[in-house]
């Protein structure tokens, strides 16, 4: 082949590659239905097997309509019942919260309430500005309610409840459940489940009515969402439409019955995909419910037989065309721009919240969003503000809790590709500051006042670094790779999230993950490692020790030793602290047999009863212990090795109850 022969064969074949990958860069129009309909069955082709899920449902919204709706697989995998987008009933879980924040703006605009006064001018019952170690702090308003940031901790007992008789009405769970204040209001985003709850009852006292009356009206009826309630369970008339919940096992979906949500507000809804896209509809018109009305472009008077249609009432007829008109509202306008203008975030390059819209940037395009899950159901509710485009989709499976992310960004990535390159480059962090990032972490979302602390503390995030001198963040065994690209900024390496510190005589302290996720770094006497250490290391000391006393109880009659008081008290401690251990693996084992949660969470049992109680008795052996080892240090009369051992148990007792003190179990 000749050079210039073989110089143009290369230059066609780089023009033939070039043309190929031209159309996987470029954006694809959304306006194409089939393309648009044959992507989201590739994807969710791929998800029914990758998540085990017998039904999804999703609606993508455009220009105030709603796009495209689809159904897949079944909402009665038994009965093969189609999962319809139109009929089908499902769990929106925390996308509930969007109607509770939606009302509380509805309220303000009316000017029934003041999003910046302290909210016990609204309560009937009194919220001591204090927080849980006492200290005097500010007053919560709903600004700090809508944005995630009042400062309580989060609370999983009593969320789900066994039955619907368990439900309390909304006033009495807004009393009753009341967690810890940890948090001064306004400073950290903690998502929270009693927060929404607590402005659902607010607007109940303000508006007069109760809560799911009010949206009832107020929302669902002008919005024609005339699939959505509250109630739990749902309606005769709804029943039949309502999906499972399913969890695959051994091969097998395994169906369950009707989840109860204590919180029923923020979680309690049963609404239909179409339902939720109207929702979405509504806001992205900013309040606006849109209809047809008739306009007359001729002014000259046309009457038309209802019957007859000849050439001239044809031709007159084109003068009348349809537009769309506002013919009600949920929210004005003004008010609908404010709920979604970012309101909180920890840092200017990390988005936060809106008035109870989570905030994100993706591919450079605004994304307000929130997430719904319930032990078996998961949804995605999105919508980009600026491009008039929403999406929603459902899942009926315990699995499917990170469907909606996987989605959700292969959309984005398909049909609104980045803008432009982000020019900032991550970078390695500067040698010999490695130490000032690297620990264990945990959300600012937990418990940290009861037994629940003991979950916040096992889920964990740890940091640490490669040898390359790249930040990698590890949560429930996934690891990412950050690189700096501003002072105390980092973005995902190959991918698009960004986190951010803040630090403390040039320590890290907290992690801002965007949304209201927040990481607090964890002291060491709290990392779980150190507990487990403590309790594990406690139980073989004394149980070797126990094991010694019980052999020497079988030697000859003149070798064999006589239990001391001290003895004798040990041996109680050390049995009652297996014991208590044996509760606590009960506790945690002995699970709803369609929930698979602890059955502790669900409803208390007498097993943490019986613990609490155990856990008081030891503590008075742990005081008679040091007693009794403070007593033979300062008598001597014994010999120095049972004096070392008696300091060892009384060591290893002081630290159990230190533990159970720590984690609230004493």
């Amino acid at each position: 082949m000749k050079p210039k022969t073989k110089q143009l064969h290369v230059l066609c074949s780089l023009l033939v590659i070039l043309f190929i990958l031209i159309p996987q860069v470029k954006a694809q129009t959304i306006d194409s239905l089939t393309e648009l309909e044959a992507f989201l069955d590739g994807i969710f082709s791929v998800q029914h097997e990758q998540y085990k899920v017998p039904g999804i449902s999703v609606a993508i919204i455009q220009d105030g309509e709603i796009l495209f709706s689809k159904g897949y697989g079944y909402a009665d995998f038994e009965n093969k019942v189609p999962y319809d987008p139109v009929t089908t009933l499902h769990r929106p879980g925390s996308n509930s919260k969007i109607l509770v924040w939606t009302a509380v703006m509805q309220l303000m605009e009316q000017g029934l309430l003041d999003l910046h006064v302290d909210i016990n001018t609204y309560l009937d019952f009194p919220l001591p500005n204090k927080l849980s170690n006492g200290k005097q702090t500010g007053s919560i308003t709903m600004h700090d309610l809508l944005t995630h940031t009042a400062g309580f901790e989060d609370q999983a007992t009593g969320l789900f409840v066994a039955g619907p008789d368990a439900i309390q009405p909304l006033d009495q769970y807004a009393r009753n459940h009341l967690p810890g204040r940890v948090y001064e209001p306004g400073t950290t985003l903690a998502y929270s489940n009693y927060g929404t709850a607590l402005a659902a009852y607010i607007v109940e006292l303000v508006s007069g009515q109760p809560f799911h009356e009010y949206v009832e009206q107020r929302i669902f009826a002008p919005l024609e969402m005339n699939q959505s309630t509250f109630a739990q369970p749902v309606s005769e008339e709804l029943e039949a439409q309502m999906s499972k919940g399913y969890f695959y096992t051994n091969g097998n979906y395994k169906p369950a019955t009707f989840e109860y949500i204590q919180a029923v507000p923020s979680g309690g809804l049963s609404s239909t995909t179409l339902d939720m896209a109207k929702l979405i509809i509504a806001h992205l018109n900013l309040g606006a419910i849109y209809g047809e009305e008739v306009v007359i472009e001729d002014e000259t008077n046309i009457e038309l037989d209802e019957f007859e249609a000849s050439e001239e009432n044809e031709k007159d007829a084109e003068f009348h065309q349809t537009a769309p008109t506002v013919i009600n509202r949920i929210l004005e306008e003004s008010t609908a721009k404010l709920m979604q203008t970012p309101q909180f975030s920890d840092h200017p390059e990390i988005p936060g919240m809106t008035y109870g819209f989570i905030e994100a940037d993706y591919n450079g395009y605004r994304v307000l969003s929130h997430g719904g899950d319930t032990v078996f159901f998961h949804t995605g509710l999105y919508f980009l503000p600026e491009e008039n485009v929403g999406l929603y989709v459902s899942y009926n499976s315990a699995q499917a809790g990170p469907a909606r992310f996987d989605l959700f960004n292969s959309f984005m990535d398909r049909y609104f590709p980045p803008k432009e390159q982000d020019s900032s480059i991550p970078k390695a962090v500067a040698v010999g500051t490695e130490d000032n990032y690297t620990g264990t972490y945990h959300f600012a979302r937990g418990n940290f006042t009861q037994h629940e602390i003991l979950v916040t503390l096992m889920n964990r995030v740890t940091v640490n670094f490669d040898e390359d001198g790249y930040l990698l963040l590890t949560a429930a065994g996934n690891t990412s790779r950050f690189g700096e690209v501003n002072p105390g900024i980092f973005r995902e390496i190959n991918g698009q999230e960004k986190i951010s510190f803040t630090f403390h005589n040039g320590k890290a302290t907290k992690i801002h993950l965007g949304g209201p996720h927040t990481l607090l770094r964890t002291p060491w006497y709290r990392n779980i490692i150190t507990i487990i250490s403590i309790l594990i290391g406690s139980l073989l000391i004394m149980t070797l020790t126990l094991l010694k006393w019980i052999k020497q109880l079988f030697r000859s009659p003149r070798n064999r030793i006589h239990f001391s008081i001290g003895q004798i008290i040990a041996t109680i401690f050390i049995i009652i602290y297996i014991t208590s251990l044996v509760l606590v693996i009960d506790a945690l084992t002995n699970t709803h047999p369609e929930l698979g949660l602890p059955m502790e969470i669900l409803q208390p049992t007498s097993t943490l009863n019986a613990f609490f109680i155990l856990s008081k008795t030891l503590l008075v052996l742990a005081i008679l212990m040091l007693v009794i080892t403070i007593r033979l240090w300062v008598v001597r009369n014994d010999k120095v090795g049972p004096r070392i051992l008696y300091t060892l148990i009384s060591l290893c007792s002081t630290s159990v109850i230190w533990v159970f003190w720590l984690l609230n179990l004493a």
